[in-house]
């Protein structure tokens, strides 16, 4: 991939007919080529020219296309339907894949919600916002129904048995097992089609396990609901209302009744296809995904000076010395550090001890790999800490000592609130059930944090967990002393502090980054090298390109969950 080569604008493949104004759009930034009827070994054999690639959702793009694709950053599908599109090869490729719904898939989602409103208003003081929806079935309906849901500021719950294109895509969707989805919904959507696996599936058993007070809304077959059972809930008062969305024909045939059943007739579109404003939609969505990759290479792979690149918290000065010195005798960077770019700075989300060992080594530059956090992919959690290795009397009277903390009894049910509310830096859990909040003095609250985390780390041994229940850290963690409990960082937070040079203690945060890139083999030496940065970014572009064509690259799109170096 020479520099020239760069400068190009993106390619985009059509396979489909597009609404020639999203087709000029396109051309407005991409090189456009429209090819109909193209057979699949006619398509491998060009798709490797391609940053983007348009099909509709009749056009079969199986995961060896994707592969031939090595240049490919998006798949775009002019349609509702994913059914066709190896959803799951092409995240695994670093490969993203959006679409417009249909005219009937939004007619149903609207449709859906509409009935949930219409059902929540018959109850006066029952809405929407903060109530937990389980969605059973999730195709595409089912997908536009949770998010339209999430907007209302639901908790969606979604219970699909097999994998859908749709859920491969989903991003913080929280899968539950039937019944148990059935049990924490206020509301709960059925979306499912018409099959000897679905007939019945919601039956007199199913509706026992609906919490008292729920809602039901039946859009998908009205084969898998049992209607009877359905009407004798209503009748007993275990349902506070339900709807069904069914063709007219069968309506009709239905021949039912209840003031707490609303009957809709399924909305039918008066055309197929996307229209004008939905190709519109979907030319914006394909050109925001190339806009995202950095020029160069679709990996976000850059090399970047080493004085800009910054960690965000603190690091074993031992396991810095230890790598610095198999780096000496290594040839090669195989796993790139990920960061985030923030002002002047790549803030380093995971690889902190490679960035430091490079530094005392004096190298002047790095391969990073560069997350976007308005992709909506990144996570930041927290990890909590469980104090072992020391008793909690001798714990509790060292921190009691500390400058910097006041160490404060409070009652259980007021420890989450505080750290909510800023006004501590930790609380701490005992195996025999006392509580404390850890609050700072004389100091600032990072400051503090940092001092309270090196003390106990100084006494004992610390485990890492997400398991705020001591009564079973008992069995997980013998001989726990406390358990160390911290607020929930934002990302802006963890930005700003390393951007300051305030860094968080070690162990605290939590990052799920899916797109990792593993395996790079960059060389040592032309890192090592005084050449020029722009010089370096050309020569990993050509690295790039050169691996990507013979899949020498492995992108991980699931999510990966760093725990340390």
């Amino acid at each position: 991939m020479t520099m020239a080569h760069q400068a190009e604008r993106p390619r985009i493949l059509i396979l489909t007919d597009l609404h020639p104004s999203a087709v000029d759009r396109l051309r407005h930034v991409a090189a456009v080529d429209m090819r109909r009827g193209l057979g699949e070994q006619e398509l491998e054999a060009i798709i490797g020219g391609y940053e983007a690639l348009i099909v509709d959702s009749e056009t079969l793009v199986p995961d060896r296309t994707i592969e031939y694709g090595y240049r490919l950053q998006v798949i775009g599908v002019a349609g509702g339907s994913l059914d066709l599109v190896n959803v799951s090869a092409a995240r695994s490729l670093g490969v993203q894949v959006v679409n417009v719904p249909d005219p009937l898939t939004l007619a149903l989602a609207e449709q859906t919600m509409g009935l949930m409103l219409a059902l929540a208003h018959r109850k006066r003081a029952v809405g929407l916002a903060g109530k937990t929806l389980g969605v059973v079935g999730f195709g595409s309906v089912g997908h536009e129904v949770a998010h339209r849901a999430r907007a209302f500021d639901m908790r969606v719950l979604v219970h699909q048995p097999r994998l859908t294109p749709e859920l491969a895509l989903e991003a913080g969707v929280t899968l539950r097992e039937l019944h148990r989805l059935l049990e924490e919904s206020d509301y709960v959507s059925l979306h499912l089609p018409t099959s000897p696996e679905t007939k019945g599936l919601i039956g007199r058993e199913e509706l026992g396990h609906m919490r008292p007070g729920a809602f039901l809304i039946n859009t998908g077959s009205v084969q898998s609901l049992d209607v009877q059972a359905a009407l004798q809930a209503l009748d007993e008062g275990r349902l506070a209302g339900a709807a069904l969305i069914v063709p007219e024909a069968e309506r009709r045939a239905l021949s039912v009744s209840h003031p707490n059943l609303l009957l809709s007739p399924r909305m039918e579109p008066q055309h197929t296809g996307i229209d004008r404003s939905q190709a519109l939609n979907l030319a914006e969505h394909v050109l925001e995904c190339l806009k995202r990759h950095l020029a160069g290479n679709p990996l976000s792979l850059r090399v970047a000076p080493l004085e800009h690149v910054l960690p965000h918290e603190h690091f074993d000065a031992q396991r810095v010395a230890d790598l610095a010195a198999r780096l000496e005798k290594e040839t090669t960077l195989v796993n790139p550090p990920v960061v985030v770019q923030h002002k002047d700075a790549y803030v380093v989300l995971d690889g902190a001890t490679r960035v430091t060992a490079f530094k005392q080594l004096g190298y002047p530059h790095i391969v990073v790999q560069l997350i976007d956090p308005r992709a909506g992919t990144l996570e930041l959690h927290t990890w909590y800490h469980a104090v072992h290795g020391v008793s909690t009397d001798d714990l509790l009277d060292h921190l009691n000592r500390l400058a910097q903390c006041r160490i404060m009894p409070a009652p259980r049910d007021s420890l989450q609130p505080a750290l909510d509310a800023g006004e501590a830096i930790a609380s701490l859990l005992t195996p025999e059930g006392e509580s404390y909040l850890v609050r700072h003095q004389d100091a600032e609250p990072l400051d503090a944090l940092n001092a309270l985390v090196k003390s106990y780390a100084a006494m004992g041994q610390i485990t890492r967990t997400l398991n705020t229940d001591p009564a079973l850290l008992r069995t997980e963690v013998p001989g726990m002393a406390a358990l160390v409990i911290f607020p929930q960082f934002t990302l802006e937070e963890v930005l700003e502090a390393a951007v300051a040079g305030r860094l968080l203690p070690a162990g605290i945060t939590r990052f799920v980054i899916p797109g990792r890139v593993l395996r790079l083999h960059a060389d040592l030496d032309r890192l090592r090298s005084q050449e020029p940065l722009e010089s370096k970014n050309a020569w990993l572009n050509e690295l790039i390109a050169e691996k990507l064509a013979r899949r020498g690259v492995r992108y991980y799109q699931e999510p990966v969950v760093l725990l340390d170096e």
